[in-house]
């Protein structure tokens, strides 16, 4: 599988179009909205959406061309970077859109990118990062390796009914 870098970007900026506006939504929401999105599609449908590599770190699953992606997509003048102090003092990093974002995804990777933004969206990034450690993917993985596709068919009968795993 080859990253597919204008599809990941074109995917992001989707994902901030869609949500961005919510105060919950930083750095590593965007993380776990990609992550989903993409294993999701795999469990699914036997591909991603993008070929993204995610990479197991302390608060979950990070994509590794997200750093530059989200700087093209600044330096293109389609996404705005804002900053935001948490009331626990931390510096949250947000993203705005600043244009509709051109769609070229297939009817079936919109209707799961839409889904995971529907149900995940609303998390901020401690409750996603923790609800994305307890996805059977992640927690097949060691930190600091990256997490293997195929590992969503060891997802349970009941988080496979879901297509992902409902917090309690």
């Amino acid at each position: 599988m080859d990253f597919d870098k204008d599809k990941f970007k074109m995917t992001l900026h989707y994902i901030i179009y869609k949500c961005g506006f919510r105060n919950t939504v930083g750095r590593t929401v965007l993380h776990k909205l990609l992550y989903f999105s993409d294993f999701n599609y795999f469990q699914k449908y036997g591909q991603s959406i993008t070929n993204e590599s995610y990479r197991k770190m302390e608060r979950g699953p990070v994509p590794i061309h997200f750093e530059d992606a989200i700087a093209e997509l600044v330096d293109e003048d389609k996404v705005r970077l804002g900053k935001r102090r948490l009331p626990c003092g931390k510096i949250m990093n947000r993203y705005f859109s600043l244009e509709k974002p051109s769609i070229d995804l297939k009817k079936e990777e919109l209707e799961v990118i839409n889904q995971v933004i529907k149900d995940l969206s609303h998390m901020n990034g401690k409750q996603i990062g923790e609800y994305s450690l307890a996805d059977e993917p992640v927690k097949r993985t060691d930190s600091d390796e990256f997490v293997e596709y195929d590992l969503v068919f060891s997802r349970t009968s009941k988080e496979k009914s879901k297509v992902f795993v409902k917090i309690s």
